[in-house]
């Protein structure tokens, strides 16, 4: 899309973010995973998380719009965008009925036209200056039934933990349903319903 290839030269180059995005369960909820990491020595204050998705939308008046903006949750309600980048976090935006991926399944991602943007913010203590990394991921950037490798080792020798940085990008495969959201929600209701009648 349009905003692809400006999005994916990050503002700061000791911000990282994967590659790609991941789509898979996580407590018992279709889930949109991504990780950020700072690779600088001096952490980022004040750091939080945006996540929005970009793409053609009409409206009930048959207006289009053709880069609409829909925010992504990623957990202000409960401050879950406000983060510490110690070490490398997994993002996560719960898929449910406010989500713009409720309707979308694994075959949907293959003819889907949309942009998600991440932006990370903070402060870095050391110089006190505000800065901004953004990354932009396309549907096919997108890969469902992946979950992150684990990157962070504790060492009982040393009692210190250990971030294996060459991780980073790593998925594996794990059991995901490969309906949206939406359609999982109606099953586990039909199926509620089902109980019921016996």
């Amino acid at each position: 899309m349009y905003l692809h290839h400006q999005l994916l030269i990050r503002s700061v180059p000791h911000m990282i973010s994967s590659v790609e995005q991941v789509i898979c369960m996580r407590d018992g909820k279709l889930c949109l995973l991504f990780r950020v990491g700072d690779m600088r020595k001096s952490s980022l204050a004040e750091a939080h998380v945006r996540l929005q998705m970009i793409k053609r939308c009409v409206t009930y008046e048959g207006e289009l719009l053709p880069f609409h903006q829909f925010d992504m949750d990623v957990g202000y309600d409960q401050g879950l965008d406000r983060i510490f980048v110690i070490w490398p976090i997994t993002i996560c935006h719960e898929i449910d009925e406010m989500s713009p991926l409720y309707d979308v399944g694994e075959a949907d991602l293959k003819n889907a036209k949309f942009e998600i943007i991440a932006i990370l913010e903070g402060v870095v203590e050391s110089v006190g200056s505000t800065t901004q990394a953004r990354t932009s991921y396309l549907p096919s950037e997108i890969l469902w039934g992946k979950r992150f490798e684990k990157l962070v080792h504790y060492k009982k020798e040393n009692g210190q933990y250990n971030i294996d940085f060459c991780k980073f990008h790593n998925v594996y495969s794990v059991k995901t349903p490969s309906c949206s959201a939406k359609e999982l929600d109606e099953l586990r209701s039909d199926r509620a319903r089902t109980v019921e009648r016996k």
